[in-house]
């Protein structure tokens, strides 16, 4: 990537041009920040990080000393951003599911944050259409059991998937990796659910981390932090 497209899609394109208090859409990361606050040695794994800046929950950890973690995108671009900015992290273009094969990324540009591998949420994201290729998809398991962190607990387990984050949740070993507390969206797509407490109860991601031992801690809109208990 040459120096003049790095920083449009790093600084001009997000404007953001000099050190903020908080980088997420909603604060995530002042929450999540104050969390670890006494935890100087720090592991996060980001899936669909989209970008090292522009709503990041990450980017906090990562300036804190001795946190670092692993940053996933289905996006090329996306990655040799992260590549760039974050040179300690590890940084991988590839999409996470609960299977290992090639499936369809639907996307309107090459870094997007509304990108995704589920065509049903491609069509209400993008309604004047979208392209389609072809991507390499594997389980979070695999990712981390062939890395530099294979075996290490993680403290901050982030996941903004569009409409996957289930089966991210599923591709993972709950009882080896143990997330402490984890970040993920839920977006109340069902107009059958005018109530948001009984949507919940009804959302398979909520009640698949409720049976795991998480309680919801921290939520804005769509955006939710569950804490293991």
């Amino acid at each position: 990537m040459n120096i003049f497209k790095f920083l449009y899609y790093q600084f001009f394109r997000p404007k953001i041009f000099f050190p903020k208090k908080s980088y997420a859409y909603f604060k995530e990361d002042l929450f999540i920040n104050n969390f670890f606050k006494k935890k100087f040695y720090g592991f996060y794994v980001d899936v669909g990080a989209y970008h090292p800046l522009e709503g990041s929950n990450t980017h906090l950890l990562y300036k804190k000393k001795n946190w670092s973690g692993i940053n996933i995108d289905i996006s090329n671009l996306s990655i040799d951003l992260f590549k760039v900015a974050r040179k300690n992290d590890l940084n991988l273009s590839i999409g996470i599911s609960n299977i290992k094969k090639k499936l369809k990324v639907y996307f309107r540009r090459k870094i997007n944050v509304l990108n995704t591998l589920n065509k049903k949420i491609a069509k209400i994201q993008f309604p004047n259409g979208f392209y389609e290729k072809k991507i390499q998809v594997d389980k979070l398991d695999n990712i981390l059991n062939n890395s530099k962190y294979k075996n290490r607990k993680i403290d901050f387990l982030n996941i903004d998937v569009e409409g996957e984050e289930l089966k991210v949740l599923k591709s993972l070993n709950f009882k080896k990796y143990k997330p402490k507390l984890i970040c993920v969206e839920i977006h109340n797509r069902d107009k059958i659910f005018n109530n948001q407490k009984k949507y919940l109860l009804n959302n398979n991601v909520y009640k698949f981390l409720l049976k795991r031992k998480y309680k919801i801690v921290w939520n804005h809109k769509y955006s939710y932090i569950f804490k293991r208990t």
